[in-house]
């Protein structure tokens, strides 16, 4: 099966939700599926594309946060894309794009399995509580929508407002749990380092946040010292929580009893926090909510009693397994009898870890996912005609959408093509120019930039003109990308001018591309984008190329192409087709022929430029599909809003091609909206059949012998 799986947090993200679903994951791929996960960049140093055991890992580059959730632009596009592609689904709740998915689900005729975490409990403001209760409602609507649901456990499910209405369509799986046996000695050694080796260690763990009910576990800690002076208490995980400041409300019952209380922060290494659970006398987990906490099971397996609230859920393990005792909830003084007793009785609460393992075992957890995921798509195995005209309108493949406005070079078709034309970019390259062409709405150059780019091959140090550089954008990307020694030359002044207002890292000059003032064999590289259509002698400036390019060197073409598709340009097309001499001056309508001597078919350019001394290596034709008028739009309109300064700041952040990392991403930025639009229609691009005949850009790849 293909299967995707989607979630707001995904490793290295540390919570029990994350845990559950990197272990789901990881599993299914050894079995043989094929396994994309969706998520969110949640660190800027994470990739946006990558393997991880077997698994696809695509992240989407949020623009914000808004409490427990991220705000993630390319998510419509990235999850109808993926959708399309995979058999089934699966999310991890809470999820507040899990409507969106299940909607998505349902129109492209794919199953979907909500896997449910927990209901959303937030802390008691007012903005908090509405939080909770539009989650609810989110959540309801997925659940209405998906074709099967999980719960960790029926106690649990039977107890929730949300789950139990769609117990008809329930499973109960309890969660993998994978943990390593502990090392008894290095437990001992780490309780004496601490200097807490005559103590009774009670631990507990996990984000401090209010459901977990620390609170009544540190108002029990002094009824518990008075009977047992050497009881302590130890904590492992995360204190400052971004979306409850629950540690700062708990900090003056910490600082009346700091002196009994040990933080050791989040503990990552799986065998470090065996060593953790195994120098614990109990592990307790006193929450007022909690689906069933893997760090109960995972305190079993290191042979640590545990003692949890009696509260649906939560009280799963301790009454599977017999290793522990519950407490009441929301009662310190109840919580404090419970765990003296469970101290005093230790030994007959001993975990037996092969115990433990035959209720927990994860390969029963993973065979009861399996088939069900199965079973979901068995049943959905004929989709209706309308599904499968959905799956057809947003096929394709989506790297240009998944990972934000783009993260890895698209496939195009190409003449000649070599499994090396696309090597001179790294997977960090792509993410920066990504980020650089976020504002792109020319759709033709947000394609042809990086595979120039990618043709040119640059290392540090190099020599590079770029050779009718305009307003220096792909001088700015270039210095971006390496440390270079940049030339940029032009034949308009006033274009020149822009480019030193943005300090673009070029040294710039006005000069007759034709004869160039520069000695024989001067630069490593040469860039020539959108320029050679406009010169009258194209052939002349080809030779000239040829002369300041050293033996070996490389030059990267973009040229406009002769056979270019309708709807890029509907009005130039038509007048063609009619017989009739093309628009090629600049005036209120911009087309594609506007300020241009001339329009190349592949062989033509590749004539013009093996007949000025190059070795031609790579000819691709690009673009095929387009929002209709694009062109127009873009030159006839965006452009002059911009060069004229007519733009609100906020709205000139979106447009202008210098500023692509200052737009925040925000869905309610018109310019964003459109310019998300034409990327839709961009897409068909990434999966063309190899019969289309129409093509906007030709990108070609020439080396000078030697």
């Amino acid at each position: 099966m293909k299967i995707l799986i989607v979630l707001t947090y995904y490793h290295p993200h540390w919570t029990g939700l994350t845990v559950h679903a990197v272990r789901v994951a990881e599993h299914l791929a050894a079995r043989g599926h094929q396994v994309t996960v969706l998520t969110s960049r949640h660190a800027f140093d994470l990739a946006r594309d990558e393997m991880l055991n077997g698994v696809r890992v695509v992240r989407l580059q949020p623009v914000s946060r808004f409490s427990r959730g991220m705000v993630t632009p390319a998510f419509p596009w990235a999850a109808a894309r993926l959708i399309a592609d995979h058999d089934v689904v699966q999310i991890h709740t809470p999820l507040p794009e899990a409507p969106l998915v299940a909607l998505l689900c349902r129109s492209l005729g794919r199953p979907l399995l909500m896997t449910h975490h927990g209901d959303v409990v937030m802390p008691d403001s007012p903005v908090e509580q509405l939080l909770e209760q539009t989650a609810f409602q989110v959540l309801r609507t997925a659940a209405s929508l998906a074709d099967g649901v999980t719960s960790y456990s029926e106690d649990y499910a039977r107890h929730s407002r949300l789950l139990w209405p769609f117990h008809a369509k329930l499973t109960c799986i309890l969660p993998p749990v994978e943990f390593p046996e502990p090392d008894p000695a290095a437990a001992a050694a780490w309780k004496q380092e601490l200097g807490l080796a005559d103590r009774r260690l009670i631990g507990f763990g996990g984000r401090w946040v209010s459901e977990k009910g620390f609170d009544d576990l540190l108002r029990a800690l002094p009824l518990i010292r008075a009977e047992v002076p050497e009881a302590h208490l130890v904590f492992a995980g995360e204190r400052n929580v971004v979306y409850d400041d629950f540690y700062a409300l708990c900090r003056p019952l910490i600082e009346a009893q700091q002196e009994h209380i040990t933080f050791l922060g989040l503990i990552k290494d799986r065998q470090r926090l065996a060593s953790f659970y195994a120098m614990l006398d109990l592990f307790v987990l006193p929450s007022h909510t909690d689906m069933m906490a893997i760090t109960q099971v995972e305190a079993l397996l290191c042979g640590t009693p545990v003692v949890a609230t009696d509260i649906p859920g939560a009280r799963v393990v301790v009454r599977e397994t017999g290793f522990g005792q519950l407490a009441p909830p929301h009662d310190p003084p109840g919580l404090a009898r419970t765990l003296l007793a469970t101290l005093a009785e230790r030994e007959r609460y001993r975990p037996n870890r092969d115990v433990v393992r035959r209720i927990f075992d994860t390969d029963q957890t993973m065979n009861a996912y399996e088939q069900l995921l199965a079973r979901l798509v068995q049943t959905r195995s004929r989709a209706d005609f309308g599904a499968r005209v959905s799956r057809r309108l947003v096929g394709g493949s989506w790297p240009a959408l998944a990972a934000g406005p783009m993260t890895a070079a698209t496939s195009l078709h190409s003449l000649n093509s070599t499994p090396q034309a696309h090597t001179g970019l790294s997977a960090d390259d792509r993410a920066l120019l990504g980020q650089l062409l976020r504002n792109e709405a020319d759709m033709a150059y947000r394609r042809r930039a990086p595979t120039l780019l990618g043709f040119l091959e640059l290392h540090d140090g190099e020599t590079v003109l770029d050779c009718g550089c305009g307003m220096g954008v792909y001088l700015m990307m270039m210095g971006r990308l390496r440390r270079l020694n940049l030339i940029g030359v032009d034949g308009d002044r006033e274009r020149l001018h822009w480019a030193e207002r943005e300090q673009v890292p070029a040294d710039l000059s006005e000069v007759d591309i034709h004869q160039m003032p520069f000695a024989d064999a001067s630069f490593d590289k040469v860039l020539m984008s959108e320029v050679l259509e406009h010169l009258q002698d194209d052939r002349r400036a080809l030779r000239e190329i040829w002369r300041i390019l050293k033996p070996g060197g490389i030059l990267a073409i973009s040229v406009p192409h002769a056979n270019y598709p309708f709807w890029w340009d509907p009005i130039n097309k038509t007048i063609e087709a009619f017989g009739g001499q093309p628009i090629t001056s600049a005036g209120p309508i911009t087309g594609i022929w506007s300020n241009h001597e001339r329009l190349y078919l592949p062989e033509q350019l590749r004539e013009a430029v093996r007949e000025a001394g190059f070795t031609v290596e790579v000819v691709e034709e690009q673009t095929h599909y387009s929002f209709p008028f694009i062109h127009f739009i873009v030159y006839s309109i965006g452009k002059p809003l911009i060069e004229r300064n007519l733009l609100p700041k906020g709205l000139r952040d979106s447009a202008d091609r210098f500023r692509g990392e200052r737009n925040s991403g925000s869905p309610l930025n018109p310019i964003n909206l459109g310019v998300g639009l034409f990327r839709l229609f961009d897409a068909r691009n990434d999966r063309l059949r190899g019969t289309e005949r129409t093509f906007v850009t030709l990108a070609l790849k020439a080396r000078k012998p030697g």
